[in-house]
């Protein structure tokens, strides 16, 4: 299947796109769903994520025992049981589900536990996460197309690890998320740490859920037993904001989306710093709407050690530059869904690009024209390659492949595409 990009064929700078409703956060949702669970009593929560990533997460929690209900757009969570499970449980392609449940299954399950997803999810990084659960006494058994979790034999009251946070800020945010329903307070350390922003994004939920821990560089302190049950409304997605602001930047037209929120700690919302580094307007227009307008006037100098998932969508957004650009902070890419730091250059190509990528951490861009004739271009499942696609098809249209992968994020983004184009 292949879907004919949509195109801006007016492209007029100051023309006012559709406003754009942005949906919850896969990495919010995903982490407040855990705590959730982890905390005794019934939370209530609003405005979260419908997506396969999310709906595995609901799922292998109903599975291991919780209670999940849904109505009206509220996630009613029951927690604070130990996790157990009848049969298998399914993730999917969900790396945030995998990373998030280990280590409070290591911790806290009452017998063995298999674990399957797709093969991608198994081939993706967790030697650094499971290495410090089986100093405890876990055991992780790789087995066809998943793996059997055996959870520590003796139960644990605080975690002390150094962790290898290289590839993944996950690893440490899954041990922290664990670490919060302990009966005492654990400390995590480490020298270095992929997409750092993301440790601040895990500290704001839980304190949110009552456990008021402090991070600093290089460690992070998670005081034990103080989780409690919460009613929360959960913020919208600025990595799903990405590809609708920079279209706006690329049109050079005005765009008003939300709801988002301004304090929010996904390291995403650096968009906002980005775009008006490159030449953009930016403004609140009200405590959850945000208005972007003006055309690039340059290329794009960033540095996205803090939020690399950004990398497709700016990739793509440089090739419509006035000028050259350099992404630096980008060695996380190749370890994603898909090899995202091949996939951006690829698409840059597709576009009608230069794409020179530097060592595994820099991009470097030059924009040109595309070829009249080209074959559609493939996201390789990965969601972020088919928003990026978007965006250049905004100004040069082509076609996508597998168009229907954006479910795993963000379901409905082809509406709400041609919904801010009017079409």
């Amino acid at each position: 299947m292949h879907l004919s990009l949509p195109q801006d064929t007016s492209l007029v700078p100051g023309e006012v796109l559709q406003p754009v409703c942005i949906p919850g956060s896969k990495s919010v949702s995903n982490r407040a769903l855990l705590l959730a669970a982890l905390a005794p009593g019934i939370s209530h929560l609003s405005g979260g994520l419908e997506a396969e990533d999310t709906h595995w997460m609901r799922q292998a929690l109903r599975g291991l025992g919780c209670t999940v209900e849904e109505q009206a757009g509220i996630w009613s969570v029951g927690g604070g049981g130990r996790p157990r499970a009848q049969s298998p449980l399914w993730l999917g392609a969900s790396g945030t589900t995998l990373r998030f449940l280990l280590p409070w299954l290591a911790l806290a399950a009452e017998s063995p536990i298999r674990l399957e997803g797709d093969p991608r999810l198994f081939a993706r990084p967790l030697g650094p996460l499971l290495e410090p659960l089986e100093t405890l006494g876990a055991r992780w058994i790789p087995d066809g197309p998943g793996a059997w979790l055996h959870p520590s034999p003796v139960p644990h009251r605080r975690l002390a690890f150094a962790v290898d946070a290289r590839l993944s800020s996950q690893f440490l945010s899954g041990l922290a998320l664990a670490a919060s329903a302990l009966p005492e307070a654990s400390l995590l350390t480490w020298t270095e740490v992929a997409s750092p922003s993301y440790l601040s994004l895990t500290t704001q939920w839980l304190r949110r859920f009552g456990c008021e821990a402090v991070l600093e560089p290089g460690h992070w302190q998670i005081p034990g037993g103080a989780l409690g049950p919460r009613h929360l409304d959960l913020p919208g997605d600025w990595s799903g904001a990405a590809a609708f602001l920079a279209a706006a930047a690329a049109t050079g037209r005005t765009l008003r989306l939300g709801p988002l929120d301004r304090e929010d700690a996904q390291g995403d919302r650096a968009m906002v710093d980005l775009l008006e580094a490159a030449g953009c307007s930016t403004r609140w227009i009200e405590a959850q709407t945000l208005e972007v307008s003006g055309h690039l006037r340059r290329g794009l100098d960033a540095d996205l050690t803090n939020c690399p998932d950004l990398g497709p969508v700016l990739a793509a957004l440089a090739a419509l530059a006035p000028g050259p650009s350099e992404l630096r902070g980008l060695h996380t890419l190749p370890l994603k869904e898909c090899d995202r730091l091949d996939a951006s250059a690829e698409l840059v190509g597709w576009l009608g690009g230069q794409a020179q990528v530097l060592g595994d951490h820099t991009l470097r861009i030059a924009p040109g024209t595309p070829s009249r004739d080209r074959a559609p271009v493939d996201p390789r499942n990965d969601p972020r390659m088919a928003f990026a696609a978007a965006l250049g098809g905004l100004r040069w249209g082509g076609d996508l492949l597998n168009p229907e992968c954006v479910g795993k994020t963000f379901p409905n983004f082809w509406e709400v595409w041609r919904g801010m184009l009017g079409c």
